[in-house]
């Protein structure tokens, strides 16, 4: 589709396993994407994130894919879970989940 796709390094911590299935995850970062490091400032706001919404650290992942949609100046979030991150971005019009 041409779409300028991102991947917050948090989130291979969730897919990379140490098996085969690795290199299709390392595929498609090199085929259609990038990682993006979730450095300091990215880090701040995705603890805001957490505080803000109450929420304890088994979001951190969540909260940081959305803290870096938001530093990326916004976007679509595809997700197996949008009802957390929806609302860890709700404040933030330009940042949009879709269910996948």
């Amino acid at each position: 589709m041409g779409a300028l796709v991102r991947v917050p390094a948090a989130v291979l911590v969730e897919v990379y396993r140490g098996r085969k299935d690795d290199a299709a995850v390392d595929f498609a970062i090199k085929r259609i994407g990038r990682v993006v490091p979730a450095g300091q400032s990215i880090a701040k706001l995705a603890g805001r994130l957490l505080a803000r919404h109450r929420l304890d650290s088994a979001h951190a992942v969540d909260a940081l894919v959305v803290a870096t949609a938001i530093r990326l100046g916004g976007g679509l979030i595809a997700t197996h879970d949008p009802d957390d991150l929806g609302r860890l971005a709700t404040e933030y019009p330009n940042v949009k989940t879709l269910a996948i």
